[in-house]
């Protein structure tokens, strides 16, 4: 839900380990008269399920999660959830779909080389004569700690620019790659209290590079690269599944709580 999103600690993370997350389906069973069983999925009651549990929060952690607690009315209103097991990128494995925003002189081809000895690389062109943007958007909080993270390579020594950008502020990391694949990144968090973000590389005049793995995350480091197609890992209407939110003192300001978040898939 716009402008309600689940806090990020002060350490730049969601959660913390370990936790749960859990896939729900449900089937349709019809039993005939004379014993014939005839089962049906259900795509539209499908769920995903994350059983949180923190240890030794801050007392600002705590009025966070709390005060968000308490602005949803508990399971009542909807909330944006960021899933720290996912990418937040949709369609990181097919750069062509129009997930993806991009200026009108990039060209985009795929079924090239990729890092993997597989053929789902892209190479992307800039044939303008001035810098060309390559990214995507996503409803998320711009002030939050993320790390856009992808595998790039180019015919000889390139630089390529990446960014990430709110409404009112961009940061703009300069990488060097060539003709090995390398894993590149930019991380941190934007003085930038909107609610959009767009990330990915910014190309000059007429450059070419291959590009897999375009991945986002809210956390300061990135993790293994993990492909989505028509969905990414950001969640626009998940809901606390606490009835209350009980928070145990643990020693001098530490503090502990443990519940449960779900969405609609």
């Amino acid at each position: 839900m716009a402008n309600l999103f689940f806090p990020q600690l002060t350490s730049g993370t969601l959660v913390q380990y370990p936790f749960t997350r859990t896939r729900v389906f449900r089937s349709i069973k019809n039993v005939l008269a004379d014993g014939e069983m005839i089962l049906l999925p259900d795509p539209g009651a499908g769920r995903l399920l994350w059983q949180l549990a923190y240890q030794d929060l801050s007392p600002a952690d705590t009025e966070a999660l709390t005060n968000h607690y308490q602005t949803c009315r508990g399971p009542f209103r909807g909330f944006t959830f960021i899933d720290p097991t996912d990418n937040m990128f949709v369609s990181s494995s097919d750069l062509t779909n129009t997930a993806w925003g991009k200026s009108e002189s990039v060209q985009v081809e795929s079924g090239q080389a990729d890092p993997v000895n597989g053929t789902g690389g892209f190479a992307l062109t800039n044939t303008g004569e001035t810098d060309a943007y390559f990214t995507q958007t996503l409803p998320v909080p711009a002030s939050y700690a993320y790390t856009l993270s992808l595998y790039l390579q180019s015919a000889g020594a390139s630089i390529v620019k990446l960014i990430r950008g709110g409404p009112s502020e961009q940061q703009i990391t300069t990488v060097s790659v060539g003709p090995q694949w390398t894993r590149v990144l930019s991380s941190g968090a934007l003085n930038d209290y909107g609610t959009s973000l767009s990330a990915g590389i910014i190309l000059s005049a007429g450059q070419q590079v291959s590009a897999f793995g375009l991945q986002l995350e809210a956390q300061p480091s990135p993790s293994q690269y993990r492909a989505t197609a028509q969905t990414g890992g950001v969640y626009t209407e998940a809901h606390w599944s606490a009835n209350e939110f009980v928070v145990v003192a643990t020693g001098n300001e530490l503090f502990s709580t443990t519940f449960g978040i779900d969405t609609a898939i």
